[in-house]
């Protein structure tokens, strides 16, 4: 059973993004038609290729599987009857930048009609070209990695396309849900831009609160690698955790050391500390070591080569791997018990006439628009941190009510309950009475959300939450596999009191496997992604994209799959379960390189930003401490141009620079030539100047610089919200735009259990006696108790 079957969708994108998440259309039933050109699509010509015979490139392969293809000329008469008529007929049509998607819905007003592009049709960079490292560079994600003092690095592949891909997948199931009451189709716009800054750890936050920003130089996250045998593990090292950490390197005659026994020191000697793990680990094997630290709960990860997720037992034990066309492809993003991931198998190239009946109009044109698409929907979140608070904020934008459900002893870490307050997580740098309150880390991610606070070690607890189960559409969780069950609200005993209920876990290694009960972090997760094994300065250890990158990949996945079950609920009335293995649903987004290694047999090697494909493709220093430039030449005519922007017109015909292949290997002095042009001038003027002249270039943007952005404030991506502890600040957005049923940021994150009383009277019907005697009874609080 699919949860899309009889979804008609028009595939015309011609991005990554619109291809993905037409990909994610086909995957879960819908039938869909890729539209080329008669030359064929441009991503067909875009990297990486096979070198298995005439198999061509892996990104549009890995994009475009399960589809159908048809090639029509539109600009003749018989091609725009045929795409006439497509669009007639279809649920969904995916367009190019620059289309006009109400065009379609005045043909079609059933139809949901998407764009994802990679600044949108209008704004101050709606000209501008956005390849990857321009993205990156421009979302605030960039400035956060690499060694302060040289080049921010911008990471691998097309993540941030893959991303709008993905966030458009979850605008246009949205809409389609909100159709069903509405009768009408609408406008759904994605910028790749917009995405990669909702992806951005929530820096601008912190400086929107008290004026600093996070700078690379800056005291780094509690963590390192060393070098195994085979291959670089990273480890977590938290205070609470340290005993943990001598006990499994069998190092507990430092445990006590005055270097290494309390936090500040061993901050500070944090390099001999990793020394001397070194050269204890250097002849184990990186699994067996992992194995060991996670046995004792110490968060590590080995760093995945992609040949290697091939061979993983994990992976394998999870049948992971699979075959469509004859070839091999990535698995699921997310799993659903009832409705699982069906690739269709190769069809041959169509007909223009896809046999699609013109959608009937609405009767009575439709029912107006109204609030968000996904109003009246109640969500329960057992959710700390990013990736589980994110896949909720994402459906309380989109109208639905969250609850977030915490213990009075086990507080969300996003909190900062079990830190020493330090002055630049808080408004004015004041951590204040309830500093739990005003950190910008819970603020960024709670938005629209109901706080309740429930100690589920109490039978009245207990209760509670079982009823607020009964009452609720969904429920989220994200803590390790087997916590639900444990509280005794898993799938099976939850449909029992909510038949057609959704439950969602986002399990880091999935729910089975050998890696399943391993605790992980988004920058673990990266490591075991076959990420950072790309990232990094050639010869050096393996990097991470920032602080969490792939907690929010995992919680717009989550949204994604919850959207999708609830469209099948929609038709049927039947809920299921829904597993999020994030490692496997990041793998997604470096799909064409992961088939591109396991086909060839070779792993990429770490190279700064380098390319293959593009010469220059780095960040060059400009005015200012770590203040940069990001500039791409992927043509012969970007190269030329950019040489004439440097008043060096004579470098392109300069032997050693004519070409891609002569640029690549001249790349030191090409490098030293645009740094010695861009040092000292503005980050901001010389992007400007390069992307007017055609060549992709962005100043690698601080959360200062996202703060002030002209392009994401004519974006709506600020919204003004008073928070009764925080004060009045603009809060960073979400990038899925409704034309008709709007998504919106409501009010600001919930103090600490401010609406336990709201929960037990107004949605659970509890009398002022009964509430009397759940709060008697210490089964809800409004303030963390001691050790919480």
């Amino acid at each position: 059973m699919s949860a899309l079957a009889g979804l008609k969708v028009v595939d015309l994108s011609e991005t990554v993004g619109g291809q993905y998440c037409a990909r994610l259309l086909a995957d879960f039933g819908a039938e869909v038609v890729l539209v080329e050109p008669p030359e064929g699509s441009a991503l067909r010509r875009l990297p990486p290729f096979s070198e298995a015979g005439d198999r061509g490139s892996l990104l549009f392969f890995h994009l475009n599987t399960g589809k159908r293809r048809i090639s029509l000329d539109q600009g003749d008469a018989e091609g725009r009857g045929a795409l006439d008529r497509l669009l007639r007929g279809a649920d969904v049509a995916i367009l190019s930048p620059g289309s006009q998607p109400r065009e379609v819905l005045r043909r079609n007003p059933r139809c949901v009609a998407a764009v994802v592009s990679p600044f949108g049709a209008d704004g101050p960079l709606a000209a501008w070209k956005g390849p990857e490292i321009v993205l990156q560079a421009l979302s605030g994600m960039m400035h956060n990695n690499g060694a302060h003092g040289r080049e921010p690095l911008y990471g691998c592949g097309r993540r941030a396309s893959f991303a709008a891909g993905l966030a458009a997948y979850v605008g246009v199931t949205a809409a389609l849900f909100a159709r069903e009451r509405t009768g009408l189709g609408q406008a759904v716009t994605l910028d790749e831009a917009e995405t990669a800054a909702a992806m951005c750890f929530p820096y601008v936050l912190q400086h929107i609160y008290n004026g600093t920003v996070k700078g690379r130089g800056d005291p780094n996250i509690p963590a390192g690698q060393v070098r195994c045998r085979d291959g670089w593990v990273c480890i977590w090292i938290y205070n609470h955790r340290w005993s943990a950490v001598c006990r499994a390197l069998g190092l507990e005659s430092i445990e006590h050391d005055e270097r290494f026994g309390a936090p500040i020191p061993r901050r500070a000697h944090w390099a001999e500390l990793f020394a001397i793990i070194q050269d204890k680990v250097a002849d184990l094997r990186a699994e067996d070591f992992v194995a060991t630290l996670q046995q004792e709960e110490v968060i590590a990860a080995k760093a995945y080569r992609p040949t290697e997720l091939y061979g993983s037992a994990h992976l394998a034990q999870r049948g992971y791997w699979e075959t469509a066309e004859g070839r091999l492809i990535l698995g699921p993003p997310f799993r659903l018990s009832r409705t699982p991931r069906q690739v269709r198998p190769a069809a041959p190239t169509a007909g223009a006439d896809a046999g699609w009946t013109p959608a009937a109009a609405p009767e009575g044109g439709g029912a107006p628009a109204g609030p968000g698409p996904l109003a009246g929907l109640r969500v329960l979140e057992l959710t700390t941190a990013w990736a589980g608070p994110m896949a909720g904020r994402v459906l309380g934008f989109l109208g639905a009510e969250p609850i977030h459900v915490e213990s009075p002893t086990r507080v969300n870490s996003w909190r900062l309950n079990k830190e020493v307050p330090n002055p630049i997580n808080f408004p004015d740098g004041v951590p204040g009475g309830r500093p739990y309150d005003r950190a910008f880390h819970f603020n960024s991610q709670n938005i629209n959300k109901l706080s309740c606070i429930l100690d589920l070690k109490t039978g009245e607890g207990r209760d509670i939450i079982r009823r607020l189960a009964a009452v609720s559409d969904v429920v989220i969780c994200n803590f390790r596999p087997g916590t639900l069950a444990r509280l005794g609200l898993d799938y099976e005993t939850l449909r029992q009191v909510r038949p057609d209920i959704i439950v969602a876990e986002l399990p880091a290694f999935g729910a089975e496997g050998p890696m399943a009960r391993y605790a992980a972090l988004g920058p673990t997760m990266e490591m075991s992604a076959g990420m950072s094994s790309m990232i990094g300065y050639p010869g050096g250890q393996p990097e991470t994209t920032g602080p969490s990158y792939l907690d929010p990949i995992g919680g717009f996945n989550a949204a994604a799959a919850i959207l999708t079950a609830l469209l099948h609920r929609q038709r049927t009335g039947e809920g299921q379960y829904i597993e999020v293995p994030q490692v496997e649903a990041a793998m997604q987004l470096i799909g064409p390189e992961l088939l591109a290694a396991i086909e060839s047999g070779r792993d990429p090697e770490p190279n700064g930003n380098r390319s293959p494909y593009a010469a220059p493709h780095d960040a060059f220093p400009a005015r200012g401490d770590d203040q940069w430039v990001a500039i791409a030449a992927e043509t012969e005519a970007e190269w030329q141009a950019l040489c004439v922007v440097m008043g060096l017109g004579s470098l392109a015909a300069d032997p050693r620079f004519a070409t891609l292949a002569a640029r690549q290997e001249n790349i030191e002095a090409l490098t030293a030539i645009i740094a010695g042009w861009t040092r000292g001038q503005d980050k901001h003027a010389v992007a400007a100047r390069l992307q007017a002249a055609g060549v992709p270039a962005a100043p690698v943007q601080t959360a200062q610089d996202l703060a002030r952005s002209e392009y994401l404030a004519h974006r709506g991506f600020f919204t003004v919200l008073d928070h009764p502890d925080a004060g009045r600040h603009p809060y960073p957005g979400l990038p899925i735009h409704l034309d008709a049923t709007p998504g919106s940021q409501r009010r600001a994150a919930p103090r600490f259990g401010a609406d336990n009383r709201h929960v037990l009277r107004d949605i659970l019907g509890l009398t002022a006696a009964e509430i009397a005697a759940v709060e008697a009874s210490g089964a809800i609080a409004t303030e963390p108790r001691p050790g919480a």
